[in-house]
């Protein structure tokens, strides 16, 4: 590397370079030579390479912090090739200490994080998304932030439409699919549901094998490995669009409906999120009216097919909390008498409302011996709750600054998602202080709630009933209480208790559960357990079952 482009790389000390700082690097990179240098030392930096580093580690700590290295990273952003955005997400997180392997080195990977700004390819945008769920430093946090700020702000669209507009698809089909032939059979990706994504393969006698069948294993080595890339790129981008989607129901955006079919209802993975989720479309007369995408139709609650709107016509995400009870009710036996597979909790989701102003201005988050702080709405908002007094407080980003705001003054679903925030936070972190067969929290509430819908469609449903707090099962041997919000059990009579380990396994393959729900897993898996207490061979579990029988 010549001595002229070294101490120009070196002499990058901010975040971001000045306009001379880039004429001057791309004048620089002219020549083939150096170009190659400076990429070479941005693979390093990604790939561990230690021959491009003259036999030395990445984790020597004078080339992490080496003063030209974000220079460098620069540097190969302005290069414009596509394919340092990979590079790019790597250093960022190797960097930024996601990986664990050494100490973080923040200067290097705010340099790259902000370098991923200026790429206007959609793949650059993707990793900022990534790179905002992973990374922890608030100081990153903040340069990331601003990054997509910054891309949304040279578009002339806000950061919020350029994430949603910059999805990947993934060379995916409308219906979330891709085919390819490999070696005589046919492997298809598919996204099957909005928590789903397979990779099978079809042999000539047309039966999916899940696996990769022999005959690929070694010639066809190179494309199997580039499907499995793909699968696990895919994944990511449907984790990442479920809980983006999700982070929309604190706030109160409205699409065109021609753009929201678009961004949302048609595309190849955004839509398995959207298509199972409950929207609302306005009508000319300013009404608005739930529905939920079939195929090709808009189906309302009581299955009728709603007009199809305008292009221009506002759409917007349905929440229970703008709802009455009837129409939340309704929406919940649609789902699960449809049995639609919701990405996230929204017919069955916690919500919370203001109490009258007789109940005073304050909030309690009850027993909570800690502090926890949410960002919430896009960053528009702040939640909190603190020990000692235990006050659920709310702050608006007003001029870059927190204001404290009182909650008659927070929007309706600002307050219900940012105390639903704090209540499911404090419910999981204090739940060994609590009495484990106690009062049932707002979350156990719907699991009894959705309990009550699902098992009678089980072939075993007059074993099960739930009862206040708990789910009551009839065993062969004895009957059984599991607790709705700690999944403990207690036996009948006596009310001895039982101590099991806890089943993420359901017992009758193919159950249907409108949403994912861990501990409403582990409830269900245990009661299918004990529903048949004959054939449990455990002994230690046996001996408590019939020591009180």
């Amino acid at each position: 590397m010549s001595d002229d482009l070294r101490a120009h790389l070196d002499a990058l000390n901010a975040p971001r370079p000045t306009r001379t700082w880039r004429r001057r690097t791309l004048e620089l990179l002219d020549d083939p030579v150096a170009r190659g240098e400076v990429l070479d030392r941005v693979r390093w930096y990604a790939t561990k390479d230690a021959r491009l580093a003259a036999g030395r580690p990445f984790s020597d700590p004078s080339l992490r912090d080496e003063p030209g290295a974000r220079g460098r990273v620069w540097a190969a952003a302005l290069v414009g090739d596509p394919g340092v955005i990979p590079l790019l997400d790597v250093i960022a997180r190797r960097a930024a200490g996601v990986t664990r392997e050494f100490a973080p080195a923040v200067k290097l990977a705010g340099g790259a994080v902000n370098a991923l700004g200026e790429f206007a390819d959609p793949r650059a945008l993707d990793v900022l998304r990534g790179l905002s769920r992973d990374v922890r430093d608030p100081v990153l946090g903040r340069q990331i932030r601003t990054a997509i700020e910054a891309a949304a702000g040279r578009r002339g669209i806000t950061p919020a439409q350029l994430v949603e507009r910059g999805v990947p698809a993934h060379g995916l089909g409308r219906d979330g699919s891709l085919a390819r032939d490999i070696g005589g059979y046919q492997a298809v990706l598919a996204v099957t549901d909005p928590l789903t994504v397979r990779l099978t393969f079809i042999g000539a006698d047309g039966r999916p094998l899940p696996t990769v069948p022999g005959a690929l294993r070694g010639p066809f080595a190179a494309p199997v490995k580039e499907l499995k890339t793909l699968v696990k790129r895919v994944r990511a981008t449907l984790a990442a669009e479920r809980t983006r989607v999700e982070a929309l129901m604190a706030v109160e955006r409205t699409w065109p409906f021609g753009e929201w079919c678009h961004h949302y209802r048609d595309h190849p993975v955004t839509g398995m999120v959207a298509r199972g989720l409950i929207w609302e479309f306005e009508t000319p007369d300013g009404r608005w009216h739930g529905a939920t995408p079939g195929e090709g139709v808009l189906v309302t609650v009581d299955g009728r097919a709603l007009p199809v709107p305008s292009a221009g016509a506002r759409v917007r995400l349905w929440h229970p909390a703008r709802a009455l009870p009837g129409a939340v009710r309704a929406w919940r036996g649609f789902v699960t008498g449809n049995r639609m597979t919701q990405s996230f909790k929204q017919a069955f989701r916690e919500t919370f409302r203001l109490g009258p102003p007789e109940a005073g201005p304050e909030l309690r988050c009850g027993c909570f011996d800690g502090e926890v702080r949410r960002v919430f709405a896009e960053g528009a908002w702040r939640v909190s709750c603190h020990h000692g007094p235990e006050l659920v407080r709310f702050e608006r980003r007003i001029a870059g600054r927190w204001r404290e705001t009182p909650p008659a003054d927070v929007p309706p679903l600002v307050f219900s998602e940012g105390t639903r925030e704090v209540a499911l936070f404090v419910r999981v972190t204090s739940i060994a202080a609590q009495e484990p067969f106690g009062e049932l929290s707002a979350t156990a509430g719907i699991r009894g709630d959705t309990l009550r819908r699902i098992l009678p469609g089980t072939r075993i449903a007059d074993r099960f009933s739930v009862d206040g707090r708990f789910l009551v099962v009839r065993g062969g041997l004895r009957t059984y209480k599991i607790h709705l919000d700690s999944g403990g059990v207690l036996m009948e009579p006596g009310d001895d208790r039982l101590h099991v380990e806890p089943s993420r396994r359901l017992g009758r393959k193919g159950l249907f559960l409108p949403f994912e729900d861990e501990r409403l897993t582990q409830i269900l898996g245990t009661a299918f357990l004990l529903a048949a207490d004959h054939k449990i061979t455990d002994e230690a579990v046996l001996g408590q079952i019939t020591r009180g029988a």
